[in-house]
């Protein structure tokens, strides 16, 4: 069964739909908090970066006592973050509970980092997601990891979060990522230690009916949404979901042979380095740069 985040900052948001969900024989399972989500927290004020890492870390906190699943918590980083900067963040994050999983951006420095903290045995969330090429690596890191080091036992599979409404933005079916990559992991799953999709950046309803019928195990959604969703019948829910004509479809991308040969982590990073496995997307870099412009935002200087 979908279950279901709340993408927010507000504490308060938390225990609304939490509510709501009850009411509804529904339930709020998790959260997923960003940089920008923390500002918006901030408006109008200014803070060290110390503080705001210390409000981000209360905030999350408070979150966890409301939501019974997962809290998804995001390292800084801007386009010239190094690897080593994240980890230390990724580390500091995970200390905070159990049940905290660390956002990573789907780069290669984001990986790199990736790899230390998995095998730290640190739960990742990979955000920024906009390519099944990007789901992909996400998949083979995460087995090159456990075939290397061993299976790690956390309290959920890693996380996988396209980024859908931001594709609708540009014409494109962000729900056809959700299904393509989904299928993308079924292909592989003899020999895949679990992932779990987390559809993000939702936009609508639609979006939601979408990702419950192709069986994402993880929506996140703004409050606003949950409100409207909450509000319609069960038949509705469950009514098949029109597809916008307008958008254009995101056609089934297979690997290549020579990609899914690949079985060391100094040949996953090679072929990264030099575009034979292309997870560069334009949409992750306006995101990184996003949430980078808005942390800034409220840090003084």
């Amino acid at each position: 069964m979908t279950k279901f985040l709340l993408d927010s900052g507000d504490p308060k948001e938390y225990e609304e739909i939490a509510r709501l969900a009850k009411e509804h024989g529904s339930e709020l399972w998790g959260s997923t908090t960003n940089p920008t989500l923390i500002a918006k927290k901030l408006t109008g004020k200014k803070v060290s970066k110390g503080k705001a890492f210390q409000l981000q870390k209360e905030i999350v906190l408070e979150i966890l006592d409301i939501v019974p699943g997962a809290v998804s918590s995001e390292v800084y980083a801007d386009e010239s973050t190094k690897a080593e900067e994240m980890i230390q963040q990724g580390r500091e994050i995970s200390a905070w509970h159990k049940r905290v999983v660390v956002k990573l951006p789907t780069t290669i420095e984001g990986f790199i980092a990736r790899t230390q903290l998995r095998k730290e045995y640190i739960p990742i969330n990979n955000t920024l997601v906009f390519s099944q090429p990007q789901i992909f690596a996400i998949y083979l890191h995460e087995r090159i990891i456990q075939q290397t080091y061993g299976p790690i036992d956390n309290l959920w599979p890693p996380f996988i979060s396209p980024f859908v409404g931001r594709l609708d933005d540009i014409s494109e079916n962000g729900m056809d990522l959700v299904e393509n990559g989904l299928k993308l992991l079924k292909q592989f799953s003899l020999e895949l230690p679990r992932l779990w999709m987390l559809e993000a950046s939702v936009r609508n309803i639609n979006h939601i009916k979408r990702g419950i019928q192709l069986h994402s195990e993880l929506i996140t959604a703004p409050a606003k949404i949950y409100r409207e969703w909450f509000r319609i019948s069960k038949e509705e829910r469950e009514k098949p979901v029109q597809e916008a004509p307008s958008l254009k479809r995101i056609e089934y991308w297979n690997p290549s042979e020579k990609i899914k040969r690949i079985a060391t982590m100094e040949n996953f990073i090679g072929a990264i380095r030099e575009g034979v496995l292309d997870i560069t997307h334009p949409l992750t870099e306006k995101g990184i740069q996003r949430f980078a412009d808005d942390w800034k935002a409220i840090i003084t200087t």
